[in-house]
Protein backbone atom coordinates (compact mmCIF):
# COMPACT_ATOMS: atom_id res chain seq x y z
CA UNK A 1 0.00 0.00 0.00
CA UNK A 2 1.34 3.44 -0.89
CA UNK A 3 0.78 6.00 1.86
CA UNK A 4 2.38 9.47 1.55
CA UNK A 5 4.50 10.35 4.58
CA UNK A 6 2.47 13.53 5.18
CA UNK A 7 -0.57 11.37 5.91
CA UNK A 8 1.04 9.55 8.82
CA UNK A 9 -0.44 11.90 11.41
CA UNK A 10 -3.88 11.61 9.84
CA UNK A 11 -3.65 7.81 9.81
CA UNK A 12 -2.93 7.75 13.54
CA UNK A 13 -6.12 9.66 14.19
CA UNK A 14 -8.23 7.27 12.10
CA UNK A 15 -11.01 8.50 9.87
CA UNK A 16 -11.91 11.99 10.96
CA UNK A 17 -14.39 14.49 9.75
CA UNK A 18 -14.36 17.41 12.10
CA UNK A 19 -15.81 20.51 10.54
CA UNK A 20 -16.34 23.17 13.12
CA UNK A 21 -14.89 21.31 16.07
CA UNK A 22 -13.53 24.61 17.28
CA UNK A 23 -15.33 27.92 17.06
CA UNK A 24 -14.30 30.40 14.41
CA UNK A 25 -12.36 33.40 15.53
CA UNK A 26 -13.61 36.80 14.47
CA UNK A 27 -10.43 37.41 12.48
CA UNK A 28 -10.49 34.03 10.69
CA UNK A 29 -14.15 33.63 9.73
CA UNK A 30 -13.59 34.13 6.01
CA UNK A 31 -10.55 31.86 5.71
CA UNK A 32 -11.07 28.87 3.44
CA UNK A 33 -7.84 27.03 2.68
CA UNK A 34 -6.84 23.40 2.59
CA UNK A 35 -3.93 21.04 2.21
CA UNK A 36 -5.17 18.00 0.29
CA UNK A 37 -3.36 14.67 0.35
CA UNK A 38 -4.53 12.69 -2.66
CA UNK A 39 -3.30 9.67 -4.55
CA UNK A 40 -1.66 12.11 -6.97
CA UNK A 41 0.30 13.95 -4.27
CA UNK A 42 -0.20 16.98 -2.07
CA UNK A 43 -2.21 19.96 -3.35
CA UNK A 44 -3.21 23.30 -1.91
CA UNK A 45 -6.69 24.72 -2.31
CA UNK A 46 -7.90 28.19 -1.44
CA UNK A 47 -11.41 29.48 -1.95
CA UNK A 48 -12.80 33.02 -2.27
CA UNK A 49 -11.17 33.36 -4.79
CA UNK A 50 -10.40 29.84 -5.96
CA UNK A 51 -6.75 29.01 -6.35
CA UNK A 52 -3.77 27.03 -5.16
CA UNK A 53 -2.30 24.03 -6.95
CA UNK A 54 -5.57 22.08 -7.14
CA UNK A 55 -6.52 21.39 -10.78
CA UNK A 56 -10.28 21.71 -10.12
CA UNK A 57 -10.27 24.50 -7.54
CA UNK A 58 -13.59 26.05 -8.59
CA UNK A 59 -15.47 22.74 -8.48
CA UNK A 60 -13.84 21.55 -5.25
CA UNK A 61 -14.56 24.86 -3.47
CA UNK A 62 -18.21 24.74 -4.56
CA UNK A 63 -18.54 21.14 -3.32
CA UNK A 64 -16.92 21.88 0.04
CA UNK A 65 -19.09 24.97 0.46
CA UNK A 66 -22.21 22.94 -0.42
CA UNK A 67 -21.24 20.40 2.26
CA UNK A 68 -20.63 23.21 4.80
CA UNK A 69 -17.00 22.17 5.19
CA UNK A 70 -17.77 18.49 5.89
CA UNK A 71 -15.55 16.59 3.44
CA UNK A 72 -17.32 13.30 4.21
CA UNK A 73 -20.60 14.87 3.05
CA UNK A 74 -19.28 15.91 -0.39
CA UNK A 75 -21.11 13.68 -2.87
CA UNK A 76 -19.33 11.36 -5.28
CA UNK A 77 -18.89 12.44 -8.88
CA UNK A 78 -22.02 11.57 -10.87
CA UNK A 79 -21.65 9.10 -13.72
CA UNK A 80 -18.60 7.34 -12.27
CA UNK A 81 -18.47 3.96 -10.57
CA UNK A 82 -15.85 2.24 -8.46
CA UNK A 83 -14.19 -0.96 -9.61
CA UNK A 84 -14.22 -3.85 -7.16
CA UNK A 85 -10.45 -3.83 -6.76
CA UNK A 86 -8.61 -3.92 -3.43
CA UNK A 87 -5.47 -1.76 -3.53
CA UNK A 88 -6.12 0.57 -0.56
CA UNK A 89 -4.92 4.16 -0.43
CA UNK A 90 -5.12 6.85 2.22
CA UNK A 91 -6.44 10.33 1.42
CA UNK A 92 -6.85 13.36 3.66
CA UNK A 93 -7.59 17.05 4.09
CA UNK A 94 -6.45 19.54 6.68
CA UNK A 95 -7.39 23.19 6.73
CA UNK A 96 -10.02 25.77 7.55
CA UNK A 97 -13.47 26.37 6.11
CA UNK A 98 -14.89 29.79 7.00
CA UNK A 99 -12.67 29.87 10.07
CA UNK A 100 -13.58 26.37 11.28
CA UNK A 101 -10.99 23.60 11.51
CA UNK A 102 -11.40 20.78 8.99
CA UNK A 103 -9.66 17.41 9.42
CA UNK A 104 -10.55 14.42 7.27
CA UNK A 105 -8.83 11.16 6.39
CA UNK A 106 -10.09 7.99 4.82
CA UNK A 107 -8.78 4.69 3.52
CA UNK A 108 -10.33 4.04 0.11
CA UNK A 109 -10.35 0.70 -1.71
CA UNK A 110 -8.27 1.93 -4.66
CA UNK A 111 -6.97 5.05 -6.46
CA UNK A 112 -9.99 5.41 -8.74
CA UNK A 113 -12.52 5.20 -5.92
CA UNK A 114 -10.48 7.65 -3.85
CA UNK A 115 -10.64 10.16 -6.70
CA UNK A 116 -14.41 10.04 -7.25
CA UNK A 117 -15.95 9.36 -3.81
CA UNK A 118 -15.64 12.97 -2.66
CA UNK A 119 -16.42 15.06 -5.73
CA UNK A 120 -13.45 16.84 -7.26
CA UNK A 121 -11.53 17.20 -4.00
CA UNK A 122 -9.03 14.37 -4.48
CA UNK A 123 -8.45 14.65 -8.24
Amino acid sequence: MKVPRALGALALAGTLSLAGAQGASASGEGITEFEIYSVNGTMTLTCDPEGGTHPYAKEACAEIDGARGDIAAVPRLPGYGCLDEWDPVLIGVTGRWRGQEVLFSSFESNRGCAAIRHGHIFW
